[in-house]
C-alpha cells in the first residue's frame, strides 16, 4: 500500500509539471503571437522575385507578417507606388528606385533617417521562349536588333523611364521605334507582354525578367548604354509599427537576404547609388 501511495504521488508531480511546462509554452506561445504585427510593404516590380524567399524567411524568423503590394516607381497607373500613396493605401514601409524615393520623400511622408539602399539592379533584354535570340552583345547589335523587331516592350518604372526618356534618344531611333513600343502598365512585367507573344524583345530590370515564365533572358544592356538603379526603403511616417518596418529594411540589408537577393538578379548594394 504504501508503494502505491508513494508511486501515486510521484505520478500526482509529474503530471502537475507537465502541466506548468505546457502552461508557460502556452504562456511563451501567446507571447510571441502578441507581440507579431502586420507589416504592410508597398515595393517595386523589381523586388517581386526575390521575395518569394525573402518573405517566408522573414516571417519564420520574426514571427511578423508581410503584406506587399507591388508596383511601378513611377507612372501615373492606379497601380503605381506614387499613385498607391497618393490613394492612402495602407504602409508601413516602402522600397523604390532611389530616385522616386527622393521625391517621394518631399512631403514628410517618410522618414529621413530610416532609408535604406538594399539592392542594385541592372535592365536586361529577353524574348519570348522559343523565338530567335538576336545579338544584344553590342551597341550597334542591341540597335540593330530593336530595329528589326516588329514590337518592342518597356515598362512605367524606373528601366522604362530611362529607356523612353534617354536610350532611344543616345541611339538614335527614338523616331524609328516608338512606334511599334508596348508599353507594360502598372504592376504588369514586360516579361508577361513577351510572354503572350504581345511584343517581340522586351527591356526591364533583371530581377524581373528572370522570374517571368515563358521567356528567354538574353543579358544586361551592353555596359556603354546600362543604367544601373538603386533601390532603397524607407519608413512611413505614420507607420504605427515603426521599429519593425526598420527591422524589416535592415533584414533586407543582411548578409542573410543577399543570396536571397542575388538569386533573382539583384546585386548588392553599392553606397553610391545610381549610375550608369
Amino acid at each position: 500500500m504504501r508503494g502505491l501511495a508513494s508511486s501515486s504521488r510521484k505520478s500526482g508531480t509529474v503530471r502537475k509539471a507537465l502541466v506548468m511546462c505546457l502552461v508557460v509554452g502556452v504562456s511563451l506561445f501567446n507571447a510571441t503571437v502578441a507581440g507579431a504585427e502586420d507589416i504592410h510593404v508597398i515595393a517595386t516590380g523589381a523586388l517581386q522575385g526575390a521575395m518569394k524567399a525573402i518573405k517566408p524567411a522573414y516571417e519564420r524568423k520574426t514571427g511578423n507578417r508581410l503584406l506587399i503590394v507591388y508596383g511601378p516607381s513611377f507612372g501615373a497607373s492606379p497601380e503605381s507606388i506614387p499613385e498607391r500613396l497618393k490613394a492612402g493605401e495602407p504602409m508601413d514601409v516602402t522600397v523604390v528606385s532611389e530616385d522616386a524615393l527622393k521625391s517621394l520623400m518631399t512631403d514628410s511622408r517618410f522618414d529621413p533617417a530610416s532609408k535604406r539602399v538594399v539592392a542594385i539592379s541592372r535592365i536586361g533584354v529577353a524574348v519570348p521562349a522559343g523565338k530567335a535570340r538576336p545579338d544584344i552583345s553590342t551597341v550597334d547589335a542591341f540597335r540593330a536588333a530593336l530595329l528589326a523587331a516588329p514590337r518592342f516592350a518597356y515598362s512605367q518604372g524606373a528601366s522604362g523611364v530611362y529607356i523612353s526618356g534617354t536610350l532611344l534618344d543616345r541611339l538614335g531611333i527614338a523616331a524609328q521605334v516608338k512606334p511599334k513600343a508596348v508599353v507594360a502598365a502598372g504592376k504588369e512585367l514586360v516579361g508577361d507582354l513577351l510572354a503572350r507573344g504581345e511584343a517581340d524583345i522586351g527591356m526591364q530590370q533583371v530581377s524581373e525578367l528572370k522570374v517571368t515564365p515563358g521567356v528567354e533572358f538574353l543579358g544586361p544592356l551592353p555596359e556603354e548604354i546600362q543604367k544601373v538603379t538603386s533601390f532603397a526603403g524607407a519608413v512611413a511616417s505614420q507607420s504605427r509599427h515603426r521599429a519593425k518596418a526598420r527591422a524589416f529594411l535592415t533584414f533586407l540589408a543582411s548578409p542573410e537576404a543577399r543570396p536571397l537577393l542575388e538569386a533573382s538578379g539583384l546585386e548588392n548594394a553599392k553606397p553610391s547609388g545610381e549610375r550608369r
